[in-house]
Formats: structure tokens, C-alpha cells, sequence
């Protein structure tokens, strides 16, 4: 019988309601603590018999901010007039209160919505905001999905999808334990296992008591298991580097990875901060900024001196610890007055300009995605013998003859479509191809696992 594994369709968040984003679309996914409360501000009820006022709430009500008896004023006193019961307001403490019948304000709030820690892509940084809350979280803390989001939209990217980590049930969600934030990127790693339908740029964004290197080490193994061609899920790691990292640290842990498959920028002292922000912040916030030019980018060009906006930090490498840092397959930026550049968008594996370039797996990637996908849409679950082999080349063909005319690739070669002698069900598809921007051969292979009925 033939089988597909089912993946899960992201839940798109349209800025008209009427896009549909495109199929081999390339998206960062920021994935962090974000806020895990919502403040409702001024909302005005009815002071109803008996001494509860149910709440508005949509989820549990975490406190009460302030009551009024005009918007924004605070006219009661926790504690005296009024206490939180449950999700009411209770008026039992015997101060003061509102008149019975009368409207007054109150202003909560409240943990989120369980649909804010499904992976979700936005098109407008205002639905970001109104899912994930403000820059600002409500604990006065930076927001680190929500600025990471608007980063990376406006570095450029079509959109971008929103992880939030789910600390809900952390004893204290604002400040989770280091289990805590680990187990919740564990949880949102296995939810990104889950989604077939784009290529992906990890962007973990980790703050508590995880470091950000570690935070990256839980999705490297996932994007390396993930990108195999039996399971069609084509991603990349950018990994945010701590505070005061130096550039040989950043080279040693580049190099311990080596993998085109993980991405490690690097700013002077490991330090950029998002516009608006002061402080020291490590490289997530450069990171998500990186992630958005990457996806605004030609499908196949070679990233180097590209602008990226809303972050800024203060100082630059020299010219010979830049090519330190490259040679070893760090990612490094550079300041100039107040425009920030990545000096050159690579991979850390340096074996050759094949696996370091960004744009070459980029190449691969595509069109692994848009060839497989091609040939799914024909053939699935045909019966496999020589005349389907014969027509999935021919419409292979096809295929590599579209993608050069779109200039995706400029030539092709060695087109082969097989049955595994080891595995009847598995067709084994194969080519050489000439990217568009590097003009340099490489192969290509893909499979259907358990995709045709035999």
C-alpha cells in the first residue's frame, strides 16, 4: 500500500486573508520564550449582584492590573476594594465599589492562548504583535519572538514563522528553569518535525538559563535528520553565539559543527542590540535580521555585504581577524556609520566553496523541493513498472527545462530516475546540475520513500 508521511500544515496568518504564500518559499523560523502573558488594557464591564464580576478573559486571568471608574484611572485598590477570584473580579474585601448597574474599567492580564505556541506564519508584523504581544513583554523584559519577528520582516523576508516556546506550566513562566526552557525547545523542535511544506532557517532565540549555543544544539541534529531527501523538510541553523564571545571561540565552534546545515554569525564582542533597545544583547536579535535578508535574497546568489537594518553594535574585526573568521567558517558583520553589513553569509562546513556557500545550498535545496513535489503531484501512487520510470523522466526533463528558463539553474545533465533494488517502493531520483549564479557542477538526489504502490 502506498504510504506518505503526513506532515502538518503551518497555520498562515495573512495579512488580507486572501494570500497564498508560495509553496518553495523560504522562511526564518524565530523561536523563543516570547511573552506568556497578554494585558488587556481598559476593558469596560458591568457591576453585576453579588459580589463577583465575571472577567472577559479568554484564557486564566493572571492578575489584575487596575480598576477604574473612567478609563485609565485608577479608582480601587487591591486588596481593599477588590481581590482576584478565579476568573472574577471579587469585590468582598468590603471597600469601595462601584455602584450596582453601573460600568467601570479594569485592566488584566492573562496567559496566552494555546494557539500562540503553534508554529504560525505571519505576513504583518501587526498580527505578530497581537498573537505574541508587544516589543516589550509584560514583565518589562524584551520580547525576543516578537522583535526577532519584525527583524526579520523588515531585513526582507516574505514572512515569518513565529515559535513561541510553551512555558505555560514552568512554575514561574516569566523566569523558566534551565529543564524547563530546554524540555520547551525540545517540545517546539518536534512540532518543527512536523511541517513539509517550506525550507526553513532556524533562528533560536534563547534567554533564561540556556545558553544560546545550546539552544542551537537541540535543532542542529534536527535540521541535519530533517534535510535528508527521504524526509523533505530542507532547513538550516543559524546559531546565536553568547555576549564577549571571541573570534576564536566563534572559529573553534564553527568548526566543531563543520556542516553546511549550520550557520554562525558573529559581531565584535558577540554584541548587537535591536533598534530601540539599549544593553547588551547576544547575537539572536543580528541572527533573525540575517535570516530575513537570506530569504529576500535570489534563490542561488552568493550573500556578501548584505544591508541589515534594525540592529546595530559598536565595534568592527580587523581586516585579518575577518578573514580568520571566514576561513574558518564564522559569519562575521561589520558597522559602517550606522548601516550593518554581513561581511560574507556562509556555512561552517569549509571543505569546499560547494558546501560553505549559502546560495549553492540554497540551489539544492529548491530544487530538490520543487522537482520532488513536481513529480509527486503527477505520480503519486501510480503503479511502478518501466513506462512510469519513462514518464517521470520525460516529465523530469521538463522539469530541469523550467528551472532553467526561470534561471534557477543553467544547465543540467546525467537526469536518472530509478527503482531501489533494494526496495521496490522506493524510486531513486538523480542529476547533475549548473546553478544560475555559481556555474559550478553539482549533484542532486532525492527519494520517494513508500511513495508508490508496487
Amino acid at each position: 500500500m502506498a504510504l506518505r508521511i503526513p506532515g502538518v500544515v503551518v497555520r498562515i496568518i495573512n495579512d488580507t486573508g486572501i494570500i497564498t504564500p508560495p509553496l518553495y518559499e523560504r522562511y526564518p523560523v524565530i523561536i523563543g520564550e516570547g511573552d506568556p502573558y497578554k494585558q488587556i488594557d481598559n476593558y469596560e464591564i458591568s457591576r453585576t449582584v453579588g459580589s463577583l464580576d465575571p472577567i472577559p478573559t479568554i484564557s486564566t486571568v493572571y492578575e489584575i492590573v487596575g480598576v477604574g471608574d473612567l478609563s485609565g484611572i485608577t479608582s480601587y485598590t487591591e486588596g481593599v476594594d477588590y481581590t482576584l477570584y478565579g476568573n472574577n473580579i471579587s469585590w468582598l474585601p468590603g471597600g469601595s465599589k462601584p455602584t450596582l448597574g453601573s460600568n467601570y474599567y479594569i485592566s488584566w492580564t492573562e496567559t496566552r492562548a494555546t494557539s500562540a505556541y503553534v508554529p504560525t506564519l505571519y505576513f504583518d508584523a501587526n498580527l505578530i504583535v497581537e498573537d505574541h504581544g508587544n516589543t516589550e513583554r509584560t514583565d518589562g523584559n524584551i520580547n525576543d519572538v516578537t522583535v526577532g519577528g519584525i527583524t526579520a520582516l523588515n531585513a526582507g523576508a516574505a514572512g515569518v514563522i513565529i515559535a513561541q516556546l510553551d512555558l505555560s506550566g514552568a512554575t514561574d513562566p516569566d523566569s523558566p528553569t534551565n529543564s524547563e526552557l530546554e524540555n520547551a525547545f525540545i517540545a517546539t523542535r518536534d512540532l518543527l518535525d512536523e511541517i513539509t511544506d517550506y525550507k526553513l532557517f532556524l533562528v533560536p532565540m534563547s534567554s533564561g538559563t540556556i545558553n544560546t549555543t545550546s539552544a542551537a544544539a537541540i535543532f542542529f541534529n534536527h535540521a541535519v535528520i530533517a534535510s535528508q531527501p527521504e524526509n523533505k523538510q530542507e532547513r538550516t541553523v543559524i546559531a546565536a553565539l553568547p555576549t564577549n564571545t571571541s573570534y576564536t571561540v566563534a572559529a573553534t565552534f564553527a568548526q566543531g559543527y563543520a556542516h553546511e546545515r549550520m550557520v554562525v554569525p558573529l559581531v565584535k564582542g558577540a554584541s548587537a542590540r535591536p533598534t530601540g533597545f539599549t544593553g547588551s544583547y547576544d547575537m539572536r536579535y543580528y541572527n533573525s535580521a540575517l535570516a530575513g535578508a537570506l530569504c529576500a535574497t535570489d534563490i542561488g546568489r552568493t550573500i556578501a555585504d548584505v544591508t541589515l537594518p534594525g540592529i546595530t553594535f559598536d565595534n568592527n574585526f580587523t581586516p585579518a581577524e575577518l578573514k580568520y573568521l571566514v576561513q574558518r567558517g564564522v559569519s562575521p558583520g561589520k558597522i559602517r556609520g550606522e548601516t550593518v553589513y554581513n561581511v560574507m553569509a556562509i556555512t561552517t562546513d569549509t571543505t569546499n566553496a560547494l558546501t560553505e556557500d549559502l546560495g549553492v545550498q540554497d540551489v539544492k535545496d529548491y530544487v530538490k523541493k520543487y522537482w520532488r513535489e513536481g513529480l509527486w503531484a503527477i505520480y503519486k501512487n501510480a503503479p511502478i513498472n518501466s513506462a512510469l520510470l519513462g514518464a517521470m523522466t520525460t516529465t523530469s526533463t521538463g522539469i530541469m527545462d523550467d528551472l532553467s528558463t526561470r534561471n534557477i539553474i543553467a544547465a543540467y545533465s546525467n537526469l536518472t530516475v530509478r527503482q531501489d533494488t533494494t526496495e521496490p517502493r522506493r524510486i531513486i531520483v538523480t542529476a547533475k546540475i549548473q546553478p544560475a549564479y555559481g556555474l559550478t557542477w553539482i549533484d542532486i538526489t532525492f527519494t520517494f520513500v513508500l511513495s508508490f504502490a508496487a
